[in-house]
Formats: C-alpha cells, structure tokens, sequence
C-alpha cells in the first residue's frame, strides 16, 4: 500500500484538531479555532504560521496576494471552516489554496458541524481544461442576447482559463487582475478600471472601488466573488454601461465551484 505523503505530520494536525473541537463551542467565529489550533500544534514542537501571505501568479503574472488560515511545517496548509459541514465549494477553495503555495497536502477541518468533521485534500499539478477550451472556436448557436460572437467567444473562453487554473477563494481583484492578463494574452485591447460610479435617478452620486474591465470600446466585464450573483445591483451595472456607452457585458461570478456568468444588455 502507498504510503500517505506527510502522514506523520498530519496525523498530528488532526489530533490537534479534535483536542480543539472537543475543547471549544460551536458558535465561535474562525479565527478563535485558528489560534487554539496553532498553540496547540507549536506546544507539540510543530512549526506554525497563521494567516501568512503569499504572492499569487497567473501565467507567471503577479496578480495578488492570499492569506492562509494555517501553514503547517511548510508542508501542508489548514484550511478552518465554521459551517454546518463541509461542502464541494469549501473543498475547491482549499485546492485552490494548495495551489498557491505549490503544496500537495491539506487539511480541511469544519468545527461548526455537530460531530467533528474533516478532509484530507491532495492536489496534483495537471493542465488546466475548460469546456470553451483556451483556443476560441466560433459557434453557430450564440443566443440572441450575445453579440461580436467572435469577442464573446474569446471573452468567455479566457473567464473560464482563469477559473480553471486559479479556482475559487480568492478576492475579487485577483480575479480582475488574472482576467486582464488572460485577455491581453489571447490579443485583445484590454482597459482596467478601478471604480464605477453608482446612478441614481439618472445621475452619478458617487465612485465606489471596483475592479473591472473594457474591452474594445465596446464589451465590459465584471468579475466578482460573490456567495450569490443575484445580490449584485444588476441595474446600477447597466446604468453604468449606459454612461460608458457600452451595450454588451458579462458579469463572471469566481467564488463558486464553478464559473457563473450573466450576459447584460442595454
């Protein structure tokens, strides 16, 4: 039988886990189990950071920094969760976070579930795939609300390159970032912008920080990284488009499993 990678070292990270379960509440938020844990483990004579930053890199291009909840060794990362149990999404942020550091092992620990639950996350480096692919092939069967399908095709193509290669977890500006390098990659002109200005009755009352992009004068895109799509001001997005002049967006939604968009037209 294979032997587990870092077995040792996570056997001791999930004992430490169940001493802290079973020593604490359940209504706790996550950075209390976060230091109780890294105590715990540093007491064993186990090396510890909490909440370390790391540098994340698209295609080789830098295009953020991620915290961590724990780094174990600097083997394996510890993802802690507060929730009623686990699930898909929490198991991709994780990955995603492996990703990041370039670590094959974590571990995944849930201490707001009833009983104590865990994963043990292995990850593997492989080439990314997506179901547009990274070459854009022009459809025949756009729907009506698309339109330059050739810019929607390439577009949409390279939403999906950046969540297949990143994952989930991560804040919305890394995505904006990632998104941009992809798209200038694939030969599109390309224009970042940090804030939009919100409407109201028809005129501006304000600029609130938001990362999105242009796209050949004539197509917008917002990337987010939200828990639900439908929670964004859809209407004051159009507004802007209408003020910017541009009749065509996609809003691409990163926090999810996987990658959510919604075409808007004015």
């Amino acid at each position: 039988m294979t032997e587990l990678l870092h077995k040792k070292l996570t056997g001791t990270i999930i004992g430490v886990y169940y001493d802290v379960y079973n020593g604490t509440a359940r209504t706790y938020p996550e950075f209390i189990y976060e230091r109780a844990m890294m105590d715990d483990l540093r007491r064993k004579g186990v090396s510890c950071q909490r909440q370390p930053e790391y540098q994340v890199f698209y295609k080789d291009k830098l295009v953020g920094v991620q915290q961590l909840d724990l780094f174990v060794a600097e083997d394996v990362v510890v993802e802690i969760k507060a929730a009623p149990q686990l699930t898909r999404l929490h198991k991709a942020q994780a990955i995603s976070y492996l990703k990041v550091v370039d670590k094959e092992v974590g571990l995944l620990c849930n201490f707001g579930s009833p009983s104590p639950e865990f994963e043990r996350l292995y990850f593997t480096a492989r080439p990314a795939q997506n179901e547009w692919g990274t070459t854009p092939l022009l459809r025949t069967d756009w729907p009506a609300e698309f339109l330059s399908p050739e810019l929607t095709q390439t577009v949409i193509g390279g939403l999906y390159e950046v969540h297949s290669i990143l994952g989930p977890g991560f804040i919305h500006r890394i995505y904006a970032n990632a998104v941009y390098h992809e798209l200038s990659l694939r030969g599109l002109e390309v224009l970042p912008r940090r804030e939009y200005q919100v409407i109201y009755r028809g005129r501006p009352i304000g600029e609130i920080k938001f990362n999105h992009l242009q796209v050949d004068d004539c197509l917008m895109i917002f990337p987010v990284a939200v828990q639900d799509i439908n929670d964004l001001s859809i209407n004051n997005l159009k507004a802007w488009m209408q003020v910017q002049n541009v009749s065509l967006s996609v809003l691409a939604n990163f926090y999810t499993a996987s990658l959510e968009f919604m075409v808007l037209r004015i």
